[in-house]
């Protein structure tokens, strides 16, 4: 075997699969059913690029390739459409028409079923002629049929990705805010592997004999951003799931302890105590319009009677819940940024700002401070 550039890329690409899908499928620690599918979808494509690299390298025969090929390509866009929809929706029940999505994998398993039968029996002219076809059918045109229905599965996903978004402009207390902007760039991703994809499929029904090295290195590509970007944000949703838990049961606290007028007592009760300090989209302006007073005098109540601007009243409830997150021994394995998330920031990058700004210290070093 030559280590090409194209092969080491497909072999690289083939190991840290498999050891991704592994891990994702057996580890306990985050397992959820969005990381299950995402497993199942890292391994569908590992090894949908492992039989067709070995044959496209020429380290097995043709004969060899028809035996153990398995139609693994025809289950990404279930899994796929399965990752996203559990992710967004950890609680949904799958509907018995998604289950549609599953029949293009069972139509070309079938007919490779029937494939390696007749491989493996004495052939009449006519059973060896339609068996022939049955395999070009499957190896030429299969992406034919699988193609549209990624890029269905894609457009779907797309929009109930806006649909979810749309639904979580409030906040709710029950409900964990994403942004889901690396989502949106992943799926906008795998839309523009198509392309080589489609241009691969056009040139195979035409010519065999073309190589599609170039788009198995892309898969090994994709896997790699499915296994690292999934994790990560899997791992950052479940943390998140368990410092909203333990924020609802720990959340009676006010920084405020001098008597409030109406409009600071009101704000206090929506910020305080339905805890919307902890949405990361709120402004002065949405704020304003919550409690039907202007935005100007809104901010000129909260400077004169608290002396300290709205955001950093905000910012103070934002640090202070964290810090009860930063002094749990529970969370101490927990990422700087699920606590950030959760406390209301948008970004690591903001919440290690003002915290270092309220708090003195930054958030890694307040958290060994506090450390046993």
């Amino acid at each position: 075997m030559d280590f090409t550039i194209y092969n080491s890329l497909i072999l690289a690409g083939i190991i840290q699969g498999l050891f991704l899908s592994a891990f994702i499928l057996f580890s306990k620690k985050n397992k959820t059913r969005s990381s299950v599918y995402l497993g199942l979808l890292i391994l569908a494509f590992t090894l949908s690029n492992l039989q067709y690299s070995l044959d496209a390298i020429g380290l097995i025969s043709t004969f060899t390739f028809n035996i153990i090929y398995f139609p693994y390509f025809f289950l990404t866009p279930p899994f796929l459409y399965f990752f996203v929809m559990t992710f967004l929706y950890p609680k949904r029940k799958t509907k018995s028409k998604e289950k549609i999505l599953y029949l293009p994998f069972l139509l070309f398993l079938f007919l490779a079923a029937l494939y390696k039968i007749a491989l493996l029996i004495p052939q009449t002219e006519f059973v060896k002629s339609a068996m022939q076809g049955t395999e070009v059918f499957v190896d030429a045109y299969g992406d034919f049929i699988n193609i549209p229905l990624f890029l269905f599965v894609l457009v779907v996903l797309l929009l109930n990705i806006k649909k979810f978004e749309q639904k979580q402009k409030k906040f709710d207390l029950e409900i964990i805010k994403n942004r889901l902007l690396w989502l949106k760039i992943l799926l906008f991703f795998l839309f523009i592997t198509t392309l080589p994809w489609i241009y691969f499929t056009i040139q195979y029904a035409i010519d065999f004999e073309i190589l599609f090295l170039p788009l198995f290195a892309m898969v090994s590509i994709i896997i790699y951003v499915l296994g690292y970007i999934g994790i990560y944000k899997i791992g950052v949703q479940e943390e998140r799931k368990k410092l909203r838990k333990f924020s609802k049961e720990n959340r009676s606290f006010s920084i405020v302890e001098k008597p409030k007028n109406e409009h600071i007592a009101s704000l206090e009760k929506l910020l305080v105590e339905e805890r919307w300090f902890q949405d990361s989209s709120i402004t002065l302006d949405s704020i304003a319009n919550e409690l039907n007073i202007s935005k100007g005098h809104l901010s000129r109540v909260v400077n004169t009677e608290l002396s300290i601007s709205f955001s950093d009243y905000i910012n103070t409830l934002r640090v202070e819940e964290a810090k009860s997150y930063l002094k749990n021994a529970e969370f101490s394995s927990y990422t700087l940024v699920a606590i950030g998330l959760e406390a209301g920031f948008n970004s690591k990058s903001t919440f290690n700002s003002a915290f270092k700004k309220i708090a003195g210290v930054t958030p890694s070093q307040f958290k060994r401070n506090h450390s046993n």
